[in-house]
């Protein structure tokens, strides 16, 4: 069976479940993306994403649930008329249906104004999954993030395909990412201890440009909660930084003009964690499979470390 046919018979099959069983006028069910499926109907507009196991789906739907319970009504509302927790079995894997946010465009992080706003969302979402983790359900539903684990993980992947990453990477690249990769792992011990004294709160796990969603009113929507972990807040700020730093020309003082960066910079363990090159790691995969270049800007880049370098000695 083509990828189209399958698809096909996806729709097919979720129309007729979603009509005969739940009896929902549906109108038209479109693809969206890999497990992700947009359904139209008479009674409104939902997003179906697909997920391999029932605790998947309901930790995720249980979370929606309980930041928009807490007055944080930046996340999709789930569909709760629909099976157990807007959760329902279908076509041998688990469903959860969430609202569909009309008119919304991603936010781009090589504005300003859009980085900003995701920084002041992100933060109105710490200062309330910070009071969620008094409930002890969450502290056992959700997985602890492990940062320096997750470090040697993505340093393993990238070292056992450097064959194939030399077609994508000048060597200069490839001998730039190792270095600073090896360097923060081998000092990582220094820090462990202060980042595990921080205080945690549920991070969302993948701050991407895409899942940070405007409205033409102008409201900012946080989705996909796939990720979502205990750690401190520190790690979703980690990673905003590796996503918006090329767009910044990896400039030290202007990152630090964002709040809270400011705050965070002033931390040993962040701005040791900053020379990590996380963003390589995560997205040598997808030039590689596009057959794509992968440019680091790495006279840039040395100075950044350079600077970070001066400031942790």
């Amino acid at each position: 069976m083509s990828n189209k046919q399958a698809r096909d018979d996806i729709i097919g099959r979720l129309f007729f479940l979603l009509k005969g069983e739940y009896g929902l006028d549906v109108k038209r069910i479109d693809r969206i993306k890999h497990n992700v499926w947009m359904v139209e109907a008479r009674e409104g507009c939902w997003v179906v994403k697909k997920y391999h196991t029932f605790l998947e789906a309901t930790k995720q739907a249980m979370l929606m649930q309980s930041l928009r319970q807490m007055g944080f009504h930046h996340v999709p509302a789930v569909y709760t008329a629909i099976g157990q927790h807007g959760v329902f079995f279908f076509g041998g894997h688990f469903w959860l249906m969430q609202t569909y946010i009309f008119n919304a465009k991603a936010l781009a992080f090589t504005e300003k104004q859009d980085i900003a706003a995701g920084l002041q969302l992100l933060q109105t979402y710490h200062s309330i999954t910070d009071k969620l983790l008094y409930h002890p359900l969450w502290r056992t539903m959700l997985p602890y993030y492990h940062l320096y684990r997750k470090w040697q993980r993505h340093y393993h992947d990238f070292y056992i395909h450097l064959p194939l990453i030399e077609q994508i990477m000048e060597k200069e690249d490839i001998a730039f990412t190792m270095q600073y990769a090896e360097y923060c792992l081998s000092t990582c011990a220094n820090y462990i201890s202060r980042l595990a004294k921080e205080r945690v709160a549920i991070i969302h796990g993948d701050v991407a440009a895409h899942n940070f969603l405007r409205t033409k009113k102008g409201k900012v929507y946080l989705i996909d909660y796939d990720a979502a972990a205990i750690a401190s807040p520190g790690i979703d700020y980690l990673q905003y930084a590796s996503r918006i730093l090329p767009h910044l020309q990896w400039s030290f003082s202007d990152l630090s003009r964002f709040s809270p960066f400011s705050d965070w910079l002033a931390k040993p363990w962040f701005l040791h964690a900053l020379l990590f090159p996380a963003d390589i790691f995560r997205e040598w995969r997808l030039a590689l499979k596009y057959k794509r270049m992968l440019l680091i800007e790495r006279k840039k880049r040395e100075q950044f470390v350079r600077n970070i370098g001066n400031m942790l000695k």
